[in-house]
Order: structure tokens, then C-alpha cells, then sequence
């Protein structure tokens, strides 16, 4: 398959350079002023998660219709492709880059550590370290990681798979995908704007990643090597991070992240099951049914719960900044999506997109978030206070040492940790390259250089925000910069509908759909007229 790759394309200089820029603007300063810069960074992610609060949810919930409709509605056995179009990845390989892409280590960093803060601090006015506290924590980190989040990446996702495969436009930008709704405006300095603003949101969301994942790995890390995780140690994992994505990335979809999707995925089973097989097997299995119960029993007013009355804040400190978050990286996803999606329907995508990946993140949930909650609750172990000493990372040392062979799992787990980032932000390096490309297009590669430079950025923008530290301003990464996808994402939902409408219109039926169905009817239409 490789092989059959066209050549490298060139860069287009107005994407590039202005993406370039913002990012320089936006981060520089954080390496300049670090201490200054952390109030007032809390204050202006305050200001967004407070004031666009109900923007976040409704959107996201917006995006639960939408992949609903298309999954069930009359246009889901439309075709990503021709009628010859086959899938171009096995199920398994697709539904590892699916997973692996979407997700990245911040999963596993989340599934560990969420839960505990809902024990410390639990939603809707809760006693914290209660048994009604303890029936939120695996509950929320589902929701959080569920069908809401995987849905704010459908419109994307679909508006490029239909955009290359059905309507036939060869070119791998976010600005196109808008031309149902935004017509010839995108072919100007607009469409070009929206490349740059969503070039800076995949930045400002993998930075996020890259500040919250890195710490518990340099902790793992020095722990296992026994020295002290500094920021210098921090900075070295990030280095050696850089290796295997600029790697990866250099070596293209098929060489690279398509391998280590799949290594990736076999990890993860055998890591997850180990953990539950030598846990408190039955009390996870059961504290997760539980679980799942009180997410289906309060889905909708989580969905849309803002809290305006008492102002607690766990609304907007946790499920807007996820939604912020899971948007800044929609558009890169969308992209990826998109290219490894050919040949299949539109009804595979969503409903693997929506459900099958929900299913993998509430294992994680399940296996990791049980296992700590058992050791709080069953075991005895104060692990709340090691994570309000020590952060993290020693939370997640902590739990792992109460395993059997300990010594293996941790390498094991950093190992996983290491290749969920890789990918993830490799996919993203590669996206963010084929939207700063010179009109390429299915089956070409953007030029390699320009891949390791966007990995190089990628790392620099990572020690920024390390060096700046604090919970706030990694938040405020992927808050802010995703305030201008709330809006395109909102155009390519509406481009989508309106392309869905003109090109099947009332010919959509139970058969499987392709962007040649309609000539193909008329053909045989004219024939019988001809006979007749």
C-alpha cells in the first residue's frame, strides 16, 4: 500500500506561516512570563468556562442528535466512496487507530485520576468520601469520556469523508468542508482563516495533552530509575516522546502510525486485563454495572447541568473544559477519521465512532477507576491523600504497586502510556500537516519535512506549558483556542445536512448509497422509457 503513496506536496505558505505565528504569539509569552501568567490565565479560563457554559453543552448534545440522525435516519447506508470503494484498513486496524487516535494517554492519565477527584470532590452537593460520592466517580468518568464526547467529533468527521469520497473535492481542508454553508467565501482570506484558527485549536488541544499526560509519565518514570521528577526529567520524557512520534510521522500512515496502533492495542489488553484479573475482580465488575446504571438514570441532566443557582463550579471546572477540550482536537480527528474511512457507511463511522470506542474508554474506566476506588474505599489505603500531596503520577504508582509484579507492570504501563501519546499526537502532526499542505489530496503524502517541523512546534509548545505548570493554564491550551470550532463546527453540521439533502434526496432507501446511486436510477430509468 505504501508503495503506491504519489509524492511529497508542498507546503501552502499563508497556512503554515500564519499558523505559525498565532502559535508564537499565543505561546511564547507562557516561556517569558511564566509567573505572571498564571493568575491571570486562571482568570480568562474562569471567564470562558463560566460565561460559555451552556454554548459547550448544548453543542455537544446538538452533536448527539446529528450522529443519531445519521446513524438512523434515511441517509445512513450512504457510501463513503464509490461503488468498487472497499475499506482500506481492516476492521481491527481501523477501529486501533480509531481508538488510539482519539484518546491518546490522556485516557488512561483520566481513568485513574478522575475518580478520586469525584470522591474528594463529588458533584451535586454529594459528601465527599460517601458512598453516594463513590457512585459518581466511575459514572461521570464514562460520561466524560462517552457518546457526547465521540460525538463532538462527528460533524468533522463526516463533513471531510463526504466532502473527499462523495462529492468528490480532493483536498484535505477544514475550510472546503464549510462550503455548503459558506459557498465561494472559503476559496478567500476566509477559508484561509479558518485553516489557521483550526491549525492553532489541534496545537492549543494536544498542548493540553501533552500538560497533563507528561508529568504522570516522567513520575513513573523517575520512579521506576529512582530519582526525583523535576521539570528537567519532565522535558526529557517529552524528548524521547519526540523520537518516537517524529518517527512515526516521518514514516507516514501506513509505516508508522497504522503499526503502532495496533502494537498499541494488544498492550492495552493484556495491561487491563492483568489489572482486573489480579484486582478485586467481582467488586469491579459489580461497582461498574452499578455504575452504568446511574449514568443511564442521570444522562440528560448531566448532559445539561451548568449549576447557575449555587455556583459549585464542577460543571464548568469538568465537563466544559472536556467539551473545550475534545473540540480543540475534533477537527484534526475529523481529518484522520475521514482519511482511514473510505469504502465504508456512513452508519459504520458514527456508530464505531460513538459506541464501540465508548465501549473501550469505560473499560479503562472500569479496570483502572475500580481498582482505585477499591483500594480507597475496601482497602484501606489513603490514596486521596497521596494524590493531594504528590499529584498524579504517585497516585498512579501507588495503585500499581499493590499489584503482583509490579516491577513489570509499571514499564508495561509506561510503555502504553508512551505509544497512546505517540499516536495521538503524531495523527495530529500528520493532520495539522495536510491542512498546511499545498492542495493535497487522497494518496498523498505532506512533505516530510514539514511533518517533523509541526512535531518540533508540537514539543517546544509541550516545555511552554510544562514551564509554566498548573492545572489552569494546560486547561486554557485547549479552552481558549477552541471558542472559533464551536462555530465551524455548527457549519460543517449544517453543510453536511444540506449535501446529504441534495444529492440523495428521496432516493435514500435501505440499500447501501453511492455518489454514483442517483446517475446509476436515472440511467436505468431512461432505459425503461427508451424499451417502452
Amino acid at each position: 500500500m505504501n508503495n503506491n503513496l504519489k509524492n511529497d506536496v508542498g507546503i501552502n505558505s499563508t497556512v503554515f506561516f500564519g499558523a505559525v505565528i498565532l502559535c508564537g504569539i499565543f505561546y511564547i509569552p507562557m516561556l517569558i512570563f511564566r509567573e505572571e501568567l498564571r493568575p491571570l490565565g486562571a482568570q480568562i479560563l474562569t471567564l470562558i468556562t463560566h460565561s460559555l457554559d451552556w454554548a459547550f453543552l448544548l453543542l455537544a448534545f446538538a452533536c448527539l442528535i446529528f450522529l443519531l440522525w445519521l446513524a438512523f435516519g434515511r441517509y445512513g447506508n450512504v457510501k463513503l466512496g464509490g461503488p468498487d470503494d472497499k475499506p482500506e484498513f481492516s476492521t481491527f486496524t481501523w477501529l486501533s487507530m480509531l481508538f488510539a487516535g482519539g484518546v491518546g494517554a490522556g485516557l488512561v492519565h483520566w481513568a485513574v485520576a478522575e475518580p478520586m477527584f469525584y470522591l474528594m470532590w463529588p458533584p451535586f452537593w454529594a459528601e465527599p468520601m460517601s458512598g453516594q460520592a463513590a457512585q459518581w466517580a466511575i459514572a461521570y468518568g464514562v460520561f466524560h469520556w462517552g457518546v457526547l464526547a465521540w460525538a463532538l467529533y462527528t460533524p468533522a468527521a463526516m463533513a471531510f469523508a463526504y466532502m473527499l469520497y462523495v462529492r468528490k473535492v480532493p483536498y484535505f481542508y477544514p475550510s472546503y468542508a464549510c462550503r455548503g454553508v459558506l459557498g465561494g467565501l472559503v476559496d478567500t482570506w476566509v477559508g484561509r482563516a479558518i485553516d489557521i484558527f483550526v491549525i492553532v485549536a489541534l496545537v492549543g488541544g494536544i498542548g493540553t495533552t501533552i500538560g497533563i499526560v507528561v508529568p504522570m509519565i516522567a513520575a513513573v518514570i523517575a520512579h521506576i530509575i529512582g530519582i526525583e521528577s523535576t521539570l528537567f526529567v519532565e522535558i526529557g520524557t517529552l524528548l524521547a516522546l519526540f523520537l518516537i512520534i517524529g518517527y512515526t510521522v516521518y514514516t507516514g500512515i501506513y509505516d508508522g502510525i497504522k503499526k503502532f496502533a495496533e502494537i498499541n492495542t494488544w498492550l492495552v489488553f493484556i495491561l487491563v486485563g492483568f489489572i482486573l484479573a489480579t484486582g478485586s475482580t467481582l467488586w469491579i465488575l459489580s461497582f461498574y454495572v452499578d455504575s452504568m446504571g446511574v449514568l443511564i438514570q442521570n444522562f440528560f441532566r448531566m448532559a445539561l447541568y451548568t449549576d447557575p443557582i449555587t455556583n459549585s463550579g464542577f460543571p464548568q471546572d469538568w465537563t466544559v473544559f472536556y467539551w473545550a477540550w475534545f473540540l480543540a482536537w475534533s477537527i484534526y480527528f475529523g481529518l484522520f477519521v475521514a482519511r482511514i474511512s473510505k469504502g465504508r457507511t456512513i452508519k459504520n463511522v458514527v456508530l464505531n465512532m460513538a459506541f464501540t470506542t465508548t465501549l473501550g474508554c469505560s473499560l479503562f474506566f472500569m479496570v483502572l477507576g475500580g481498582h482505585v476506588v477499591d483500594l480507597q474505599l475496601n482497602q484501606g489505603m489513603a490514596l486521596d491523600a497521596v494524590l493531594s500531596a504528590y499529584g498524579t503520577g504517585a497516585l498512579l504508582i501507588a495503585a500499581m504497586e499493590t499489584l503482583p509484579l509490579s516491577a513489570v507492570v509499571m514499564p508495561l504501563f509506561v510503555v502504553v502510556l508512551m505509544i497512546f501519546q505517540a499516536t495521538a499526537i503524531n495523527t495530529n502532526a500528520y493532520s495539522i500537516s495536510m491542512i498546511a499542505s499545498k492542495k493535497i489530496k487522497y494518496g498523498e503524502e505532506p512533505v516530510r519535512w514539514a511533518r517533523l517541523f509541526w512535531c518540533i512546534l508540537i514539543v517546544f509548545i509541550g516545555i511552554a506549558i510544562l514551564a509554566v505548570g498548573g492545572l489552569q493554564i494546560v486547561q486554557l491550551s485547549s479552552v481558549a483556542t477552541s471558542l472559533p470550532i464551536l462555530v465551524i463546527t455548527v457549519i460543517l453540521m449544517i453543510s453536511v445536512i444540506k449535501w446529504l439533502n441534495e444529492d440523495f434526496g428521496e432516493i435514500a432507501g435501505p440499500k447501501v448509497l453511492t455518489a454514483d446511486y442517483k446517475e446509476e436510477e436515472e440511467e436505468k430509468e431512461e432505459k425503461e422509457e427508451n424499451q417502452n
